[in-house]
């Protein structure tokens, strides 16, 4: 799916915006705390798993082989993929974005970095917010989704008076 920019259709009206959160504090914690994640998971996997993956490769491998294999596992692959999933999140938090409009929702970069949705709000069945986090039940598919960001209690808070204004009259 190619990820676009937000464009206001004609005749609708904005209710709320979020900005991606681009404070250097936030990003500079993702990333240490990344990084150490990384570290302590690479160096828990591999006291943990890498005899016993060892051995069992033994019994099918030379010696070499297996020792090689076990160290590429755990001290390259496992690494590798964490590293890419930090890389992941740092990016969700670096560019996603929530709108609400009197028509529809448009959200970018969650719940991955290179995910986008729009949902009309008259498919929306609710819309709650717990914990950071709002939940989307939608009339058409039976799926929740979950998004997080820092602002989800006010976009809730916006999207509730809208529905209660809309009833009104």
């Amino acid at each position: 799916m190619k990820i676009s920019k937000f464009e206001v259709r004609s005749g609708e009206i904005l209710l709320f915006r979020t900005v991606p959160n681009r404070k250097w504090y936030i990003i500079t914690w993702k990333i240490v705390s990344g990084g150490v994640g990384v570290a302590t998971l690479t160096f828990i996997a591999f006291l943990m798993f890498a005899g016993s993956t060892e051995s069992a490769f033994i019994s099918i491998l030379p010696v070499w082989l297996a020792n090689v294999l076990t160290k590429f596992l755990y001290l390259g692959l496992i690494p590798l993929a964490t590293t890419a999933w930090v890389i992941e999140d740092m990016a969700c938090t670096y560019i996603s974005e929530f709108i609400l409009t009197d028509q529809r929702i448009w959200i970018r970069g969650s719940p991955h970095a290179w995910s986008q949705s729009v949902t009309p709000l008259g498919d929306i069945f609710s819309l709650t917010w717990r914990r950071d986090a709002i939940f989307i039940k939608q009339k058409s598919i039976h799926k929740i989704q979950v998004h997080m960001f820092s602002d989800g209690k006010l976009f809730a808070r916006a999207y509730q008076q809208f529905v209660e204004k809309v009833k009104m009259p």
